[in-house]
């Protein structure tokens, strides 16, 4: 772990005042190896943020070295009337998709610029974002190619549970689950 990490929690509010200073500079950074995909451009992210930051429950946290921002995290609760579920692409349980306003939380983004990567800022930013929930569990999506992520969700206690395409345009990614609170395995 870094000793100098610190982070910085940010409401909907906040976050529209970092949005074009911070937060996409990050996710560009981050994703540079399918920036030129149309679904995950710079443009494309930056109109798809105001609708993560407008539910209710929406947190974003910034993780910084020495002042500088390296990483971010963010996500919200799922409401009763999520869109959420609406793209699996494969057959889930019974109930698996009801949601209650407090069942769920929506893990939406994890994202450390290249020079901090490997070196615990990923998980720091995890534990950070879902310490603390009261939901009583937490949904992820991860690129079905990104293998390194979804090594590093297993490690931290996810499971996968099936697949989704969230938008039309979107490639299939992986729907992971972890239970919460996290255990003494993800603090």
């Amino acid at each position: 772990m870094i000793s100098d990490l610190t982070f910085t929690r940010h409401d909907p509010a906040d976050a529209q005042e970092i949005l074009d200073t911070v937060i996409v500079p990050i996710y560009v950074a981050s994703h540079q190896d399918v920036i030129d995909q149309p679904f995950y451009s710079a443009e494309r992210f930056a109109e798809r943020f105001p609708g993560y930051a407008k539910v209710p429950g929406f947190q974003i946290v910034v993780a910084h070295i020495d002042g500088r921002p390296v990483g971010q995290a963010f996500g919200c609760t799922l409401s009763e009337r999520t869109r959420w579920w609406n793209g699996l692409t494969t057959p889930v349980p019974d109930g698996f998709t009801v949601e209650t306003g407090s069942r769920t939380f929506a893990f939406n983004e994890l994202m450390v610029v290249p020079e901090w990567q490997g070196k615990g800022v990923a998980h720091a930013l995890h534990d950070a974002l879902l310490r603390g929930r009261a939901e009583e569990r937490a949904t992820l999506l991860v690129r079905e190619d990104n293998e390194s992520a979804r090594r590093a969700y297993a490690r931290w206690g996810w499971r996968k549970v099936g697949k989704a395409q969230p938008f039309p345009d979107s490639p299939h990614f992986d729907v992971m689950i972890v239970d919460l609170p996290l255990g003494s395995a993800g603090l």
